[in-house]
């Protein structure tokens, strides 16, 4: 776990009701600072910027919950640090910065009173903060493979004098795992008073602002070095709609296309299933970034029924895309029809072709 710097969070922490009190308090994140890309292996910082806002001088004892949404393969729980930072420093129990640690992982039952959450009604669930986020909280625009992760400041913080609005930071430091070629990120920010209680934002909220008791925000980073089967989060998700055999190949070799009607959004069939005939339809994306379009419905295009609601099509690339010389393929786009083209089955849950480009082994 790495570094993580807090400054509103701190304050944030002010709220942290060892004893629940008649608080209103709410926070804003008001700004992500966060690398636009990084690469696999590289160790990134990323800030939060927070304000807090008590609403009156009497918060005592509050401990400060931080969220993140990250990807399951990078097991931030274990490879993170963060550091909150304020200018409220009480005394050396109730300090105004300090470490956060990682809450239990989701499905534990938490025996400290500080990791205990709280629901949508402001009421105690059972569960940890790390359980309910994920329970709770939605995914932003990824399509799945990501989790929500909680840290608890290590120290309650007091805000009983000063200033009843304050400003922090939370600084996190974690590795950047494989995987992946992007992800839209997810920070959370709340105390464990109020946890997810739900209420209407507070006028001079920010835009993103769900609860006056606490905030959240997403911000997108796209990830270098991740593999050629690297996914990107964002979408759209793999399908088991299309397919290439052999496991490993080129678009230089001689391939095999698989589409299975059965295999459509949610487990559902898709629009072709039961269809009398079944043509392919594919765009090559060449390396010299120019494209080929083959969506002739022709005979060339016509694929063999070989299963349950399973159609094949054996082809070679370079001939069937009629590909200069000195060019490749890089990608091919692929979306099926019927016969007479009134009905178009693309990637499932998406208004785009499926995209599938290259598996050398």
């Amino acid at each position: 776990m790495k570094k993580f710097n807090y400054k509103t969070l701190l304050v944030c922490l002010l709220l942290l009701p060892v004893v629940t009190l008649f608080v209103t308090s709410c926070f804003d994140i008001t700004g992500v600072t966060q690398p636009a890309s990084a690469k696999v292996g590289e160790t990134i910082d990323i800030t939060v910027n927070v304000n807090y806002d008590s609403e009156d001088e009497n918060q005592n004892q509050r401990f400060l919950i931080f969220g993140m949404l990250v990807p399951k393969s990078w097991e931030v729980a274990k490879n993170a640090t963060v550091v909150f930072k304020s200018s409220i420093a009480l005394t050396p129990e109730r300090p105004g910065s300090g470490n956060m640690i990682v809450d239990p992982v989701a499905g534990e039952t938490p025996s400290f009173w500080g990791d205990k959450s709280r629901g949508l009604d402001g009421q105690p669930t059972g569960n940890s903060w790390t359980t309910d986020m994920n329970n709770i909280l939605d995914i932003g625009e990824n399509y799945g493979k990501v989790e929500w992760v909680s840290f608890r400041s290590e120290n309650p913080i007091d805000a009983t004098i000063g200033d009843t609005t304050v400003d922090g930071t939370i600084t996190v430091t974690l590795k950047v795992g494989a995987g992946h070629s992007g992800v839209q990120m997810g920070y959370w920010v709340g105390y464990h008073g109020n946890g997810f209680k739900q209420e209407d934002p507070l006028a001079d909220s920010t835009p993103s602002a769900k609860s006056r008791h606490w905030d959240s925000s997403y911000k997108s980073i796209a990830i270098t070095g991740a593999g050629e089967d690297a996914t990107d989060l964002t979408g759209p998700a793999p399908t088991s709609t299309a397919a290439i055999s052999p496991e490993g190949y080129m678009f230089d070799d001689i391939i095999t296309i698989k589409f299975d009607a059965k295999e459509g959004k949610d487990g559902a069939n898709t629009a072709l299933f039961n269809a009398g005939a079944v043509n392919m339809n594919a765009t090559a994306l060449m390396g010299d970034a120019t494209t080929v379009i083959k969506a002739d419905r022709d005979a060339a295009s016509s694929m063999t029924l070989t299963g349950n609601n399973v159609w094949e099509l054996t082809i070679w690339p370079p001939a069937y895309f009629s590909v200069p010389a000195g060019n490749i393929i890089t990608e091919l786009h692929l979306s099926f029809s019927n016969a007479d083209g009134t009905v178009l089955v693309q990637n499932p849950g998406y208004s785009s072709d499926i995209v599938l480009g290259t598996k050398c082994e």
